[in-house]
């Protein structure tokens, strides 16, 4: 088993990244790792949806589209360089940030249910129930809203992002029950789930086998659905830690055909 994607990478276009996040910087990193193929998922809120906060009013699509300029002027060395999103969720509309003529622009597209931080309001943190009630209701809303064909993965699932406690004791009153509806219809919809490297950094071996995350993916895997793997690289240092995909990957027994070729 060889990973040779990255298909949840951040350019400078994403206002929380840094400015050494450069596509050639991205491709040069490519071909030191062995990637053929790799996936710009730029933040996104598409203006014609409501509800955008004001960071998220300057991350339209017009504005994450400038890296085509780039594109078209740099040589990519032979690797695939694929143009998504990373688009959010809108819990009042119970759908995801985004309209279909501009996903039918998109080679992909990842809507996650853990940016807590930006969409859950602050009362939900605790207790965790709700948090987690929270994330789960993401989930299926995502994955059954108009825009949901367009949804090719899940990135960084359950985790919640900028959590002010650890978002495992969230993930540990998960069932394994309700993990298998999410990612049964995940299944369903063709869906994939991001492996995300970050999440075992600095654990032993034993420690990521025993992880909250294995216990997530094991199950994904159970219900029949395919994975990518995602850095969510926001800086020139975003790729330091992408060789706990292979520990995740290996330990988790994933082939080649675990994993999906998202890009439309």
């Amino acid at each position: 088993m060889k990973i040779t994607h990255d298909f949840h990478i951040h350019t400078s276009l994403s206002l929380c990244a840094k400015e050494t996040a450069t596509l050639q910087h991205y491709i040069k990193k490519a071909k030191e790792l062995g990637l053929k193929k790799i996936g710009i998922a730029d933040h996104m809120w598409d203006a014609t949806v409501p509800g955008a906060r004001s960071w998220y009013q300057k991350q339209g699509f017009d504005h994450i589209s400038k890296i085509r300029e780039e594109l078209a002027s740099i040589d990519t060395e032979g690797v695939q360089v694929y143009l998504g999103c990373e688009t959010e969720y809108y819990a009042p509309e119970h759908r995801i940030a985004l309209n279909e003529a501009v996903a039918e622009q998109l080679d992909f597209v990842l809507a996650p249910n853990s940016h807590t931080h930006l969409a859950m309001p602050k009362e939900y943190y605790e207790p965790y129930q709700k948090h987690a009630d929270y994330m789960l209701r993401a989930w299926f809303d995502i994955l059954t809203c108009n825009e949901s064909k367009y949804v090719t993965a899940i990135p960084h699932p359950f985790l919640a992002v900028c959590c002010p406690y650890s978002y495992r004791k969230v993930m540990q009153i998960i069932t394994d029950e309700q993990y298998r509806e999410c990612f049964s219809l995940a299944k369903e919809k063709n869906v994939a789930i991001e492996i995300n490297p970050n999440h075992y950094a600095h654990f032993s071996l034993a420690k990521v086998y025993e992880d909250e995350f294995m216990r997530m993916n094991t199950i994904a895997k159970e219900c029949g659905c395919k994975f990518i793997v995602g850095s969510d690289a926001h800086s020139d240092t975003g790729h330091d830690k992408f060789h706990y995909a292979y520990i995740a990957a290996s330990l988790l027994e994933l082939r080649d055909e675990d994993f999906a070729d998202i890009a439309r």
